[in-house]
């Protein structure tokens, strides 16, 4: 038995409305484990680091990451 698939292969480009210029940026960064769930993320001369609660295997040292992302939603 073949079962084909019968929706046309869709390709989406959300840039194929845009008029006028298009601003592109890009960011570079690196993280490392320095201890079990704490680690430390760098980005152009910043540094922050990041940990989880001691429940969860952390040393509760820094904020989680997903206390950071909530942040940048934030900002």
């Amino acid at each position: 038995m073949v079962i084909r698939d019968p929706k046309p292969q869709v390709e989406y480009d959300p840039m194929a409305t845009t008029k006028g210029p298009v601003r592109v940026a890009s960011v570079e960064a690196d993280a490392e484990i320095i201890e079990d769930q704490l680690k430390r993320g760098k980005s152009g001369h910043r540094e922050i680091l990041c940990d989880e609660p001691a429940n969860l295997g952390g040393l509760d040292l820094a904020p989680a990451p997903l206390h950071y992302f909530a942040l940048g939603i934030l900002f």
